[in-house]
């Protein structure tokens, strides 16, 4: 240092007399100073403060992520768990999963299940021609009365009588018809584990429909001599014991069902007749392509209309998705019913056969009718069908629906259809006065048809069906005898959702609300133009919650949606049904069909052989048929509220196999997987998909592995779909339990675990009044039978179904229950291993708000911690989550943490119930997978998880927001300047400042923000489109105003009926029906008030308004959270507000779970947008509308067509003309008139 320097330190205490040199190095050290200072204190600019806060938040996320999730893994016992795996002996090994084997595999339980049932009905059907043909030609004495089950008479002496409104109705149909109390025959029903209600396996029991008449002779006699099938169906169920339904369906309409059963509607009216199901069609008759006439000439007004368009409703009724068909009215000119079809025929599915019966609601009827036209347009139609390989390619027919017809049209039948008739023509002659009978019926017979006369409403049915016989006749000749399968169908017990049940429950509903409002003298303020919206979770809501729009009082509080409630399903399944023929000896030439016997397979009973588990977490399989149909489908939505959609069996595998649209490659890999699937194709995909979940709330894209091939001797195409990565690797550990090795008791004590209850790790054959075994206890039963050295085997594929002398167990999956149970000890109470230190509980449980703690594994095992006191436990009004979700690996929480692992493998998945901002006791939900193997070679082995108090989680984040170590504390959560946030990975709140936010998708809140952590890459939008939704849709209001819109309208109607009369009064000289009255059928009574209010004013015209639920395509966009960078995002919306300012957020991901730490700057006041998550219908150009109803998909034709044979020739049977019966008005003018001229001459 030099010696001015020194000198100048020296004297700075007295710096009065400083010397010159000094004041300049004190100046210099000054400006020093100040420099020092300046440099380290914290910066102003508006950027250096935003990064604090950045590093602020970022602090936060490591804090509460760090903490949460060391308490999650501490209390769920991840560790410990982990290590027990991998000291087990045997070690547990991880291999190649095999699809192909596993494809195999699950494809041979399948084939052996299905021709087990085939062989039974082989059997059945044999039986049955035996029966007909040893004592169908006896006949009853006069007198004699045979007694029978019938299956609406009968009655379990050891219950009540029943109160309800369907065997009131029965009753008293009976008392109109004759029938006394006399028959009804009491018969004791027992439960028995394989059907839905009870029944009798020592009987069977008959169903006749109520438009035939039970006492006939020919009625009684088949029902006689069908009797002795009931051995047969006896000795089926003997052989294979979890056989289902058995019938036989009797070409005269009754129907003997075995085990016997109280007959179960779902509606009032017993309207169900077995000749008209979709299993005694197709097995009746090969599939055909039908051309519908209908006569549209002015004499078809009336009744008259009214019956022929009921005769046209019930034909598209009888048809199956392997026929084709239209509908031509047809007078001067012709006009296809839906213009879709011009020119055209289509397919005959449920959504076709829809929009021709709304198109006929009110067919139009004028001029005269140009039969030659509508015949020559059939015939070219049906023509250009056959040769251009399109339709049906087996049976051809023309349905002729006409008061009558001027010709036989010879010249038109010789030039397109003799001499060898490949079409056949059937008539059905409309009304009770008409006079051109011969020229219809003769059109029928000479044509290979069948002629009959409909003069009642109430004999459409009967008369209609009258076809299907006539078209099995080169079925019966030829003798061929091919099993059939069906589409996918629900039991009859089973409410559609149609288009009178609709207005029937809304009526109901709304007139109760009314009446219940008036009793309460409460107005009710409802607006003009209510819409009734129906959102995903009210499709298992009750009518008047929905009807009410949710408003009533006596509505059910939010939190009700979340209890536990027995969620209604629809019993689905297929049939294989055969035809059976009348061998008997007759004395002219017939080919008469006997019926149709068939057996049920419910969907559950093929789940139940597939041994799914085999699939792994987010595996799964599903069939489809050869029109490309779902017969099972995880994804198969067949309910609206509790009533079954219009098209749910004939979903389509593209509708719920959704492709990832960013790439155009999977769309087209859906397609190509679905065309070689229907042509009965072996091979194999991959192709990424769009997977929902949750209601259409949740989405993950995945790519999917698909292998897939044919399930012989069936139409059905059989695929297993693994996840790539993970689902391409098993997790393999077993205990060989037939060697006791010790006491496997001991890993399943106490009552805190249960097994997956839909997995069959041991079964033994269903037994009558069988009480109630619990999954749990089928194992506890093996293990003790094991203890015990009590003989059981293991299941093994076999061509002929089990004999049950012992229990039968599934090896792989009950070797690996008892693996996983022995690995997972750690975590029960019972254990000898000392879980926790003393102290745990006041560390974790009780900081934390810990409610439960759960393990779940591949083998379908949960075992489970309930922390709660005993009073909290007798004071909760909900099960508990452990009582809820026992489906281990097929659990939402269970799939979400194995699909998270790929995105953060150290995350807990946090999720909190959608209605937890509605009530105070909510829990947040944490899951968390671990897998084990090295590298590549990884696989899920089960997944960890526990349950908090929402309140107390919440509290623990606002405490560590609330911190600042980084930055100011001027900083926090709990300001006004700022709003937090943490988020799910799926975009819903699960911890907001107002607690009403919770569990609502942040979208809801402030879409603009959102959106812009969407723009950021933060979430991916995607979108998701719902094929099987409902729709339902204000209907324009009637009333008496309507008149006064619209006066012309019925001066038309009224011309065109006075027309009708004089056309009819000209042609037939018929004038009964001048005051008969027929038009009074037909008439609109839309101007009289729906629901009877007298006082609509007083409660809001929307209670009157009338709405519509109706399939249609609607779409969502859902979102998924991208890879998280552990860097925070610093966004804004820039300029939002009128004051030019700029909205800004910090977006941090969490460590170690799947949550977003969103912090807005409520600074600036913009004002936010909002979108739900509610999916929107996607509005069909007409165009697409009938592109897709006369193209269709591809599908594959059956394969059997039997539509011709030699021998038919000489059958001579094609109906009766009814005598013409002449006016009871005309023969009294006539009468009336040969009295005045004789007795009062001129």
């Amino acid at each position: 240092m030099s010696t001015s320097v020194q000198h100048c330190l020296l004297a700075v205490p007295n710096l009065i007399f400083l010397p010159p040199v000094c004041h300049n190095i004190r100046r210099f050290t000054i400006l020093l100073g100040f420099v020092v200072i300046l440099s380290v204190l914290p910066t102003t600019s508006p950027r250096d403060e935003k990064d604090l806060h950045s590093k602020q938040v970022n602090s936060w996320a490591l804090k509460f992520g760090s903490d949460i999730g060391e308490a999650s893994a501490k209390a769920s016992c991840l560790t410990k768990i982990i290590e027990s795996y991998a000291k087990m002996n045997p070690a547990i090994s991880v291999n190649w999963s095999d699809p192909g084997g596993t494809f195999e595999d699950i494809k041979t339980y399948i084939e052996n299940t299905l021709n087990w049932k085939m062989r039974a009905l082989e059997t059945t059907a044999e039986a049955t021609e035996r029966a007909a043909t040893d004592n169908g030609n006896e006949k009853l004495e006069k007198q004699a009365k045979y007694l029978y089950f019938n299956a609406k008479k009968m009655y379990d002496p050891r219950e009540p009588p029943d109160s309800d409104d369907d065997d009131d109705e029965d009753d008293d149909d009976d008392d109109d018809n004759g029938d006394s109390k006399e028959d009804y025959r009491p018969i004791e029903l027992e439960h028995r584990r394989t059907f839905d209600w009870p029944v009798n396996i020592t009987h069977s029991c008959v169903h006749v429909p109520t438009n035939v008449y039970d006492k006939a002779p020919t009625i009684v006699d088949g029902i006689r001599w069908s009797e002795e099938i009931t051995d047969v169906f006896r000795n089926n169920m003997a052989v294979d014991h979890f056989l289902s339904w058995q019938y036989f369906c009797s070409s005269t309409g009754f129907l003997r069902i075995y085990p016997a059963m109280k007959w179960r509607n779902g509606e009032k009216t017993d309207m169900y007749d077995c000749r008209l199901t979709q299993w005694f069609i197709q097995a009746a008759a090969s599939p055909k392509d039908i051309v519908i006439l209908l006569d549209g000439s002015g004499s078809m007004l009336g009744l008259r209309k009214e019956i022929a368009r009921n005769v046209v409703l019930t034909i598209l009724d009888t048809l199956t998705d392997n026929d084709y068909f239209t509908v031509i009215r047809f007078s001067a000119d012709i006009e296809y019913m839906s213009p879709c079809s011009e020119g055209s025929m289509v397919q005959a599915n449920d959504e076709n056969i829809r929009e021709f019966k709304e198109r006929l609601s009110n067919p139009e009827t004028i001029n005269m009718a140009n039969f030659s036209n509508a015949l020559i347009t059939a015939f070219e139609l049906l023509q250009k069908f056959h040769t251009s390989g399109t339709g049906s390619q087996c049976n051809q027919a023309i349905m002729l629906i006409t008061d009558g017809a001027p010709d036989t049209y010879e010249d038109i039948f010789r030039r397109f259809n003799w001499p060898n008739i490949p079409v056949r023509v059937f008539t059905y002659l409309i009304g009770r006065e008409v006079t051109d009978i011969q020229e219809v019926n003769l059109i029928a017979c000479n044509n290979r048809g069948y002629y009959t006369h409909v003069t009642t409403l109430a004999e459409v049915r009967e008369q209609v069906q009258k076809y299907i016989p006539v078209m099995s006749r080169p079925l019966v000749l030829s003798g061929t005898r091919t099993p059939i399968w069906t589409s996918v169908y629900a039991d009859i017990s089973e409410i559609r959702l149609t288009d009178w049940k609709w207005e029937e429950r809304e009526r109901k509903q709304i007139r109760n609300l009314y009446l219940r409002e008036r009793e309460k003298q409460r107005e009710m303020d409802y607006s003009e133009n209510q819409v009734m919206e129906f959102t995903a979770d009210e499709e298992n809501a009750t009518d008047l919650d929905l009807l009410s729009g949710g408003s009533h009082p006596t509505t059910p509080e939010p939190e009700a949606t979340r209890r536990a409630q027995k969620k209604k399903i629809a019993h689905l399944m297929t049939t294989v049904a055969i035809p059976v023929f009348d061998k008997r000896n007759y004395t002219v030439r017939v080919a008469d069909l006997l019926g149709v016997v068939g057996i049920d397979i419910p969907i559950k009973e093929i789940i139940r052989t597939a041994s799914l588990f085999k699939l792994g977490v987010n595996g799964y399989m599903f069939i489809i048929n050869n029109n490309g149909h779902v017969i099972y489908h995880p994804d198969l939505r067949t309910l609206f509220q509790d009533m079954l959609k219009p098209f749910y069996n004939s979903v389509d595998i593209s509708e719920v196999e959704l492709a990832d649209e960013n790439d155009t490659t999977n769309a087209n890999l859906i397609m190509k997987l679905r065309e070689e699937m229907i042509k009965r194709s072996k091979n194999r995909q991959t192709i990424t998909v769009r997977m929902h979940f949750d209601n259409l709330r949740r989405v993950v894209t995945r790519k999917n592995l698909y292998f897939y091939g044919p399930i012989e001797k069936t139409p059905f195409s059989l695929a297993i779909v693994l996840p790539e990565g993970y689902g391409q690797h098993r997790a393999r550990g077993q205990k060989q339990i037939k060697i006791q090795e010790e006491d496997w008791m001991t890993y399943f004590q106490g009552n805190n675990w249960r097994v997956h209850p839909d997995w069959v790790y041991c079964e033994t054959p269903p037994k009558l009044k069988e009480p109630y075994i619990s999954p749990e206890d089928v194992i506890r039963n093996l293990l003790t039978a094991i203890k015990t050295r009590q003989n059981f085997r293991w299941r093994a594929h076999s061509r002929t179904p089990p004999i049950y002398d012992s229990m039968i167990c599934d090896k792989e999956l009950v070797q690996s229950l008892v693996y996983d149970a022995n690995a997972t000890d750690v975590f029960s109470n019972s254990s000898k291993t000392v879980k926790y230190p003393a102290d745990n509980e006041e560390k974790l449980v009780k900081p934390f708000g810990i409610v439960t703690t759960f393990v779940a594994t591949r083998s379908g095992l949960t075992r489970f911690e309930d922390y709660r006191t005993e009073e909290e436990k007798d004071n909760s009004t909900e099960k508990p989550f452990y009582e809820l979700h026992t489906r281990a690996t097929d659990e939402l929480f269970y799939k979400r943490a194995v699909d998270y692992y790929a995105i953060n493998s150290t995350a807990f998945v946090f999720s909190v119930p959608y209605d937890a901002g509605t009530r105070n006791n909510s829990l947040v939900t944490a899951s968390r997978a671990f897998f084990l193997g090295d590298g590549r070679k990884k696989a899920p082995v089960g997944v960890v998880g526990l349950q908090y108090r929402h309140s107390t989680f919440a509290e623990r984040f606002f405490n560590i927001t609330s911190q600042c170590k980084v930055s100011s504390c001027e900083f926090r959560c709990s300001d006004e300047e700022h709003a937090c946030y943490l988020l799910d990975n799926n975009g819903f709140v699960v911890v907001s400042e107002k607690h009403e936010e919770t569990g609502r998708f942040f979208g809801e809140i402030d879409y603009t923000i959102f959106d812009s952590l969407v723009s950021y890459g933060i979430y991916n939008r995607v979108k998701v489109r719902d094929y099987q939704a409902i729709c339902v849709e204000i209907q324009p209001q009637s009333g008496p105003a309507n008149f006064l819109h619209t006066p012309f309208s019925y001066l038309k109607n009224g011309i065109l009926w006075l027309w009708g009369q004089l056309t009819m009064l000209l042609v037939q000289y018929n004038l009964h029906s001048w005051w008969a009255g027929e038009w009074v059928a037909a008439m609109d009574y839309s101007y009289y008030n729906d629901y009877g209010f007298e006082d609509e004013s007083r409660y809001g015209r929307s209670l009157l308004n009338k709405t519509k639920a109706e399939p249609c395509i609607k779409e969502v966009e859902l979102y998924e959270v991208q890879t998280t960078s552990p860097k925070p995002l610093k966004g804004k919306l820039s300029q939002c507000h009128a004051t030019q300012c700029d909205k800004e957020y910090i977006a941090q991901p969490v460590v170690q779970t799947n949550l977003i730490l969103l912090v807005v700057y409520n600074m600036c006041p913009c004002e936010p947008s909002i979108s739900t998550l509610e999916p929107k219908k996607v509005e069909q150009k007409e165009e697409e509308k009938c592109y897709r109803m006369k193209h269709g998909l591809p599908r594959k034709r059956p394969d059997d067509c039997t539509n011709y044979h030699p021998g038919e020739v000489e059958i001579k049977q094609c109906g009766k003309g009814s005598s013409t019966n002449a006016s009871t008005y005309l023969q009294l003018g006539v009468l009336i008139f040969i009295w005045f001229t004789k007795y009062c001459p001129v």
